[in-house]
């Protein structure tokens, strides 16, 4: 169950996630204190996880050109679940790193990054949780009518 949970968050969120990727990639690639081999490195590496991911890219493109409203909402409620997992798989390294940094500076700093990440998601996740009929609402009504364009007729 967890599997096609996981795989129907990345149908969900491959659309943001490489967006903002290639948004970081762009303001990477024009910096100019970065070594060029670790610029060409990060751009191949971007284009390796674009050519394995583009099934699901083409897809998630096919679905913001049909209903864009629909597919952006689904980027609002699965990203906050991706924050999740990442929160879950990121907390262990960074204890580990955390232990073996030299820096106490740099210890100290990603703790406290982690507990304020952690704990403003968990504020998020309980707002949500005692007002989801409030928020659902608006976002299905809205929001959608918000974001939604209407052609006008010339």
């Amino acid at each position: 169950m967890f599997l096609a949970q996981s795989g129907s968050l990345l149908q969900q969120i491959v659309f943001p996630i490489f967006l903002i990727w290639f948004v970081g990639l762009t303001f990477v690639l024009i910096r100019n204190d970065i070594e060029i081999i670790w610029k060409i490195a990060t751009f191949f590496v971007f284009v390796f996880y674009f050519f394995q991911f583009f099934p699901e890219l083409k897809e998630a493109y096919e679905r913001l050109s049909k209903s864009y409203p629909s597919e952006i909402l689904s980027w609002i409620y699965g990203l906050p679940r991706a924050f999740y997992f990442f929160l879950l798989f990121l907390w262990p390294i960074a204890v580990v790193r955390m232990y073996y940094t030299a820096s106490p500076l740099l210890a100290n700093m990603t703790a406290r990054t982690l507990v304020a990440a952690t704990l403003a998601y968990w504020i998020f996740f309980l707002i949500y949780h005692q007002f989801t009929g409030q928020i659902d609402a608006f976002f299905q009504t809205k929001f959608i009518e918000w974001i939604t364009i209407v052609p006008t007729g010339k």
